[in-house]
Protein backbone atom coordinates (compact mmCIF):
# COMPACT_ATOMS: atom_id res chain seq x y z
CA UNK A 1 0.00 0.00 0.00
CA UNK A 2 0.98 3.79 -0.15
CA UNK A 3 1.30 5.16 3.23
CA UNK A 4 1.42 9.33 2.98
CA UNK A 5 3.13 11.51 5.51
CA UNK A 6 1.93 15.17 6.19
CA UNK A 7 3.51 16.77 9.16
CA UNK A 8 2.01 19.79 8.33
CA UNK A 9 -1.45 19.46 7.40
CA UNK A 10 -3.97 22.26 7.70
CA UNK A 11 -6.91 23.49 7.25
CA UNK A 12 -7.30 25.11 3.31
CA UNK A 13 -9.43 27.87 2.64
CA UNK A 14 -9.75 29.68 -0.69
CA UNK A 15 -11.35 32.49 -1.27
CA UNK A 16 -12.23 34.33 -4.41
CA UNK A 17 -12.28 37.95 -4.93
CA UNK A 18 -12.78 40.11 -7.84
CA UNK A 19 -9.36 42.27 -7.01
CA UNK A 20 -7.22 42.71 -3.89
CA UNK A 21 -7.37 46.40 -2.56
CA UNK A 22 -4.53 46.73 0.33
CA UNK A 23 -5.82 48.37 3.46
CA UNK A 24 -9.82 48.25 2.24
CA UNK A 25 -12.26 45.87 3.19
CA UNK A 26 -12.31 42.58 0.77
CA UNK A 27 -15.78 41.30 -0.60
CA UNK A 28 -15.15 37.42 -0.98
CA UNK A 29 -17.50 36.00 -3.90
CA UNK A 30 -17.11 32.74 -3.02
CA UNK A 31 -15.15 30.14 -0.24
CA UNK A 32 -13.97 26.71 -0.12
CA UNK A 33 -12.43 25.00 2.91
CA UNK A 34 -10.83 21.18 2.49
CA UNK A 35 -8.09 19.48 4.30
CA UNK A 36 -4.99 20.68 3.21
CA UNK A 37 -1.47 20.15 3.19
CA UNK A 38 1.10 18.53 0.32
CA UNK A 39 0.90 15.28 1.82
CA UNK A 40 -2.94 15.44 2.16
CA UNK A 41 -3.39 16.20 -1.62
CA UNK A 42 -1.54 13.50 -2.01
CA UNK A 43 -3.59 11.01 -0.25
CA UNK A 44 -6.39 12.57 -2.04
CA UNK A 45 -5.33 12.06 -5.21
CA UNK A 46 -4.41 8.11 -4.43
CA UNK A 47 -7.60 7.25 -3.56
CA UNK A 48 -9.17 8.94 -6.84
CA UNK A 49 -7.00 6.92 -8.79
CA UNK A 50 -7.75 3.56 -7.25
CA UNK A 51 -5.51 2.81 -4.69
CA UNK A 52 -6.29 2.73 -1.01
CA UNK A 53 -3.67 5.03 0.92
CA UNK A 54 -3.13 5.41 4.70
CA UNK A 55 -2.38 9.19 5.90
CA UNK A 56 -0.44 9.89 8.90
CA UNK A 57 0.93 12.72 10.35
CA UNK A 58 0.08 14.94 12.99
CA UNK A 59 -3.11 16.53 14.05
CA UNK A 60 -4.24 18.74 17.06
CA UNK A 61 -7.22 20.97 18.49
CA UNK A 62 -10.14 21.68 16.72
CA UNK A 63 -8.24 22.10 13.32
CA UNK A 64 -7.15 18.80 13.40
CA UNK A 65 -10.72 17.30 14.47
CA UNK A 66 -11.91 19.07 11.43
CA UNK A 67 -9.25 17.45 8.96
CA UNK A 68 -10.09 13.80 10.60
CA UNK A 69 -13.66 13.98 9.95
CA UNK A 70 -13.03 15.74 6.49
CA UNK A 71 -11.21 12.00 5.72
CA UNK A 72 -13.12 9.99 7.01
CA UNK A 73 -16.19 11.28 5.45
CA UNK A 74 -13.75 10.87 2.18
CA UNK A 75 -13.41 7.33 3.42
CA UNK A 76 -9.48 7.98 3.60
CA UNK A 77 -7.73 5.94 6.35
CA UNK A 78 -5.87 7.64 8.48
CA UNK A 79 -3.77 6.95 11.63
CA UNK A 80 -2.37 10.41 12.53
CA UNK A 81 -0.55 11.27 15.97
CA UNK A 82 -2.14 13.23 18.23
CA UNK A 83 -0.06 16.90 19.18
CA UNK A 84 -1.32 19.42 22.19
CA UNK A 85 -0.90 22.21 19.55
CA UNK A 86 -2.92 23.59 17.30
CA UNK A 87 -3.04 22.00 13.44
CA UNK A 88 -2.83 25.54 11.00
CA UNK A 89 -4.97 27.29 8.91
CA UNK A 90 -3.62 28.35 5.27
CA UNK A 91 -5.35 30.78 3.18
CA UNK A 92 -5.45 31.13 -0.76
CA UNK A 93 -7.12 34.15 -2.16
CA UNK A 94 -7.45 33.93 -5.83
CA UNK A 95 -8.19 37.30 -7.74
CA UNK A 96 -10.43 37.53 -11.31
CA UNK A 97 -7.27 37.60 -13.12
CA UNK A 98 -6.47 34.20 -11.43
CA UNK A 99 -3.59 35.64 -9.49
CA UNK A 100 -2.98 33.53 -6.16
CA UNK A 101 -1.88 34.98 -2.85
CA UNK A 102 -0.92 32.51 0.06
CA UNK A 103 -1.22 33.02 3.52
CA UNK A 104 0.79 30.05 5.27
CA UNK A 105 0.52 29.92 9.16
CA UNK A 106 3.83 28.48 10.74
CA UNK A 107 3.25 24.74 11.69
CA UNK A 108 2.83 23.84 15.47
CA UNK A 109 5.64 23.12 18.46
CA UNK A 110 6.30 19.27 18.31
CA UNK A 111 7.21 17.48 21.87
CA UNK A 112 9.61 14.89 22.04
CA UNK A 113 7.06 12.90 23.57
CA UNK A 114 4.83 13.56 20.82
CA UNK A 115 7.63 12.47 18.06
CA UNK A 116 8.48 9.36 19.80
CA UNK A 117 4.61 8.26 19.35
CA UNK A 118 5.25 8.85 15.84
CA UNK A 119 7.69 6.93 15.60
CA UNK A 120 5.71 4.41 17.19
CA UNK A 121 2.61 4.86 14.89
CA UNK A 122 5.15 5.30 11.89
CA UNK A 123 5.97 1.27 12.68
CA UNK A 124 2.57 0.11 12.93
CA UNK A 125 2.02 0.93 9.20
CA UNK A 126 5.24 0.57 7.97
CA UNK A 127 5.48 -3.30 7.21
CA UNK A 128 2.37 -2.92 5.32
CA UNK A 129 3.86 -0.04 3.15
CA UNK A 130 5.52 -0.90 -0.50
CA UNK A 131 5.71 3.35 -1.24
CA UNK A 132 6.26 5.97 1.25
CA UNK A 133 5.42 9.36 0.54
CA UNK A 134 6.25 12.66 2.59
CA UNK A 135 5.51 16.06 1.61
CA UNK A 136 5.75 19.54 2.86
CA UNK A 137 8.09 21.52 5.97
CA UNK A 138 8.62 19.72 9.36
CA UNK A 139 6.85 21.01 12.12
CA UNK A 140 8.85 23.19 14.43
CA UNK A 141 10.85 21.88 17.25
CA UNK A 142 11.46 19.04 14.57
CA UNK A 143 15.29 17.48 13.74
CA UNK A 144 16.44 19.02 10.59
CA UNK A 145 17.33 15.76 9.73
CA UNK A 146 14.01 13.54 10.35
CA UNK A 147 13.42 13.19 6.79
CA UNK A 148 16.60 11.20 6.66
CA UNK A 149 15.85 9.09 9.70
CA UNK A 150 12.76 8.20 7.74
CA UNK A 151 14.37 7.34 4.85
CA UNK A 152 16.80 5.09 6.70
CA UNK A 153 13.82 3.38 7.84
CA UNK A 154 12.25 3.11 4.56
CA UNK A 155 15.57 1.27 3.50
CA UNK A 156 15.50 -1.12 6.58
CA UNK A 157 11.91 -2.05 5.19
CA UNK A 158 11.96 -2.04 1.50
CA UNK A 159 10.14 0.75 1.12
CA UNK A 160 10.45 3.44 -1.71
CA UNK A 161 10.76 7.06 0.11
CA UNK A 162 9.29 9.63 -2.41
CA UNK A 163 10.03 12.86 -1.01
CA UNK A 164 9.18 16.08 -1.94
CA UNK A 165 10.59 18.86 0.31
CA UNK A 166 13.52 21.70 0.60
CA UNK A 167 16.32 23.11 2.16
CA UNK A 168 18.32 21.68 4.39
CA UNK A 169 15.16 19.39 5.40
CA UNK A 170 16.10 17.80 1.71
CA UNK A 171 19.86 18.18 1.73
CA UNK A 172 19.91 15.84 4.72
CA UNK A 173 17.44 13.70 3.69
CA UNK A 174 19.49 12.83 0.21
CA UNK A 175 22.26 10.86 3.02
CA UNK A 176 19.28 8.37 3.25
CA UNK A 177 19.08 7.49 -0.74
CA UNK A 178 15.57 8.69 -1.44
CA UNK A 179 13.99 6.87 -4.48
CA UNK A 180 12.30 10.40 -6.07
CA UNK A 181 12.80 13.62 -4.77
CA UNK A 182 11.08 16.37 -6.90
CA UNK A 183 12.48 19.84 -6.31
CA UNK A 184 11.84 22.76 -8.91
CA UNK A 185 14.50 25.10 -10.48
CA UNK A 186 14.27 27.13 -7.49
CA UNK A 187 14.53 25.17 -4.37
CA UNK A 188 17.70 23.88 -6.35
CA UNK A 189 19.05 27.01 -7.00
CA UNK A 190 18.81 27.56 -3.15
CA UNK A 191 19.91 24.07 -2.07
CA UNK A 192 23.03 23.70 -4.19
CA UNK A 193 23.97 27.75 -3.74
CA UNK A 194 23.65 27.89 -7.70
CA UNK A 195 22.32 29.83 -10.51
CA UNK A 196 20.32 28.07 -13.12
CA UNK A 197 19.62 29.97 -16.70
CA UNK A 198 19.52 27.38 -19.45
CA UNK A 199 18.50 23.94 -19.55
CA UNK A 200 22.07 21.89 -19.50
CA UNK A 201 22.54 23.82 -16.47
CA UNK A 202 19.27 22.35 -15.48
CA UNK A 203 20.73 18.58 -15.82
CA UNK A 204 23.49 19.49 -14.41
CA UNK A 205 22.64 20.13 -11.36
CA UNK A 206 19.77 17.31 -10.86
CA UNK A 207 22.59 14.90 -11.53
CA UNK A 208 24.68 16.85 -9.02
CA UNK A 209 21.58 15.53 -6.60
CA UNK A 210 22.15 12.29 -7.33
CA UNK A 211 25.82 11.97 -6.88
CA UNK A 212 24.40 13.44 -3.48
CA UNK A 213 22.52 10.66 -3.00
CA UNK A 214 19.07 10.76 -4.83
CA UNK A 215 17.85 7.63 -7.08
CA UNK A 216 16.15 9.77 -9.42
CA UNK A 217 15.46 13.08 -9.85
CA UNK A 218 11.88 15.17 -11.18
CA UNK A 219 12.87 18.88 -11.89
CA UNK A 220 9.62 20.51 -11.78
CA UNK A 221 9.38 23.40 -14.49
CA UNK A 222 5.54 24.08 -13.55
CA UNK A 223 3.76 24.84 -16.61
CA UNK A 224 7.01 23.89 -19.07
CA UNK A 225 6.74 20.06 -17.72
CA UNK A 226 9.49 18.51 -16.21
CA UNK A 227 13.44 16.94 -16.25
CA UNK A 228 13.40 13.88 -15.08
CA UNK A 229 16.95 12.56 -14.31
CA UNK A 230 18.28 8.68 -13.53
CA UNK A 231 21.23 7.28 -13.49
CA UNK A 232 20.37 5.46 -17.19
CA UNK A 233 18.36 8.60 -18.21
CA UNK A 234 17.88 11.94 -18.79
CA UNK A 235 13.82 12.93 -20.25
CA UNK A 236 12.60 16.22 -21.30
CA UNK A 237 9.32 16.73 -20.63
CA UNK A 238 6.54 18.95 -22.13
CA UNK A 239 2.58 19.24 -21.56
CA UNK A 240 -0.20 20.22 -23.14
CA UNK A 241 -1.06 23.99 -22.45
CA UNK A 242 -4.40 24.71 -20.67
CA UNK A 243 -6.03 27.50 -18.78
CA UNK A 244 -5.59 26.61 -15.33
CA UNK A 245 -8.47 27.18 -12.16
CA UNK A 246 -6.04 26.83 -9.64
CA UNK A 247 -2.72 25.25 -10.00
CA UNK A 248 -2.07 24.61 -5.95
CA UNK A 249 -1.92 21.00 -5.49
CA UNK A 250 -0.69 19.91 -9.03
CA UNK A 251 2.51 19.12 -8.27
CA UNK A 252 1.19 17.21 -4.80
CA UNK A 253 -1.23 15.60 -7.42
CA UNK A 254 2.08 14.42 -9.49
CA UNK A 255 3.72 13.23 -6.66
CA UNK A 256 0.48 10.83 -6.46
CA UNK A 257 0.82 9.78 -9.78
CA UNK A 258 4.61 8.76 -8.97
CA UNK A 259 3.49 7.09 -6.09
CA UNK A 260 0.63 5.29 -7.33
CA UNK A 261 3.18 4.11 -10.51
CA UNK A 262 5.91 2.76 -8.43
CA UNK A 263 2.83 1.11 -6.83
CA UNK A 264 1.49 -0.93 -9.25
CA UNK A 265 5.21 -1.01 -11.42
CA UNK A 266 5.04 1.12 -14.46
CA UNK A 267 7.89 1.84 -16.71
CA UNK A 268 9.47 5.23 -16.26
CA UNK A 269 7.54 6.71 -19.49
CA UNK A 270 4.18 5.23 -18.10
CA UNK A 271 4.78 6.61 -14.72
CA UNK A 272 6.52 10.32 -15.90
CA UNK A 273 2.55 10.25 -17.93
CA UNK A 274 0.65 9.75 -15.15
CA UNK A 275 2.23 12.01 -12.92
CA UNK A 276 1.89 14.94 -15.39
CA UNK A 277 -1.76 14.62 -16.11
CA UNK A 278 -2.35 14.08 -12.60
CA UNK A 279 -0.91 17.44 -12.07
CA UNK A 280 -3.14 18.91 -15.11
CA UNK A 281 -5.93 17.60 -13.71
CA UNK A 282 -5.59 19.31 -10.56
CA UNK A 283 -5.19 23.12 -11.98
CA UNK A 284 -8.20 22.10 -14.38
CA UNK A 285 -10.41 21.92 -11.20
CA UNK A 286 -10.84 24.55 -8.07
CA UNK A 287 -10.50 21.86 -5.61
CA UNK A 288 -7.31 21.17 -4.05
CA UNK A 289 -5.72 17.39 -4.42
CA UNK A 290 -8.17 16.71 -6.52
CA UNK A 291 -8.03 14.84 -10.22
CA UNK A 292 -10.98 14.01 -12.86
CA UNK A 293 -10.30 10.39 -14.07
CA UNK A 294 -11.17 11.22 -17.60
CA UNK A 295 -9.07 13.86 -17.59
CA UNK A 296 -6.18 12.26 -16.46
CA UNK A 297 -6.32 9.73 -19.58
CA UNK A 298 -7.28 12.33 -21.66
CA UNK A 299 -3.73 14.55 -20.49
CA UNK A 300 -1.87 11.29 -20.40
CA UNK A 301 -1.53 10.61 -23.89
CA UNK A 302 -0.73 14.68 -24.61
CA UNK A 303 2.30 14.65 -22.35
CA UNK A 304 5.36 14.66 -24.92
CA UNK A 305 8.57 12.87 -23.19
CA UNK A 306 12.07 13.10 -24.95
CA UNK A 307 15.74 11.84 -24.14
CA UNK A 308 18.04 14.01 -24.06
CA UNK A 309 20.96 12.31 -22.07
Amino acid sequence: MITTITFNPSIDRMYRVDEINIGEVQRVKSTNATAGGKGLNVTKVCKILGEDPVAIGFLGGFNGKYIKNELDKKEIKNQFTEINSETRNCLNIIDESKVSTEFLEKGPVIELEELSKFENDLNKVIKDTKVLAASGSLCQNMPVDYYAKIGNICKENNVKFILDTSGESLKSALKSKPYLIKPNTDEIKQLLAIDINSQEEIVSAGKQLLDMGAENVCISLGKNGMIYISKDVVYEVKIPTVEAINTVGSGDSTIAGFSVATLRGYDLEESIRLANACGISNALNIDTGFVKIEEVEKYKKLVEIKIIG
